[in-house]
């Protein structure tokens, strides 16, 4: 069954549309985008647009619906076509999650307290640790 809108335009000539549905008893509402269901009237006062004049229904398109197009290699199984294309899009998911986890932490500002503890970690351990032991060894504190 088709759908329908309800076409309503201001002064200055913007459309606004809302969907409308018929009732059992034969009466037509329409949805409002606060969830309110409203008797279809020739002028509507909306919180945000002002005052609405009708202009006429319009049919509704049905959502489109994209299908999968997998262009298979030569001598592949439309199986194997299918798992090589969930593989990529599985690849793609994957390195967009590492980039903005990435993103995310390149925006952090490091504490300047823990950079400085972790540069005295690691030079002690850099003088106790010389090349070919002639420095120091390790002495658990």
């Amino acid at each position: 069954m088709a759908k329908y809108r309800a076409v309503y335009k201001n002064e200055s000539g913007v459309t606004f549309s809302a969907p409308v549905e018929k009732q059992s008893d034969g009466s037509w509402i329409m949805h409002s985008s606060d969830g309110l269901q409203l008797p279809i009237t020739s002028q509507f006062n909306d919180d945000h647009a002002g005052p609405l004049t009708f202009s006429h229904y319009r049919e509704d398109p049905e959502p489109v619906v994209m299908r999968l197009h997998i262009d298979r290699l030569p001598g592949e199984s439309s199986f194997g076509a299918l798992q090589r294309a969930y593989a990529e899009k599985e690849i793609v998911a994957q390195r967009k999650h590492r980039q903005a986890a990435r993103a995310e932490g390149q925006n952090v500002i490091p504490d300047p307290v823990k950079v400085q503890q972790a540069r005295d970690v690691n030079t002690q351990l850099a003088r106790t640790m010389r090349p070919r032991g002639k420095g120091q060894y390790l002495v658990n504190e």
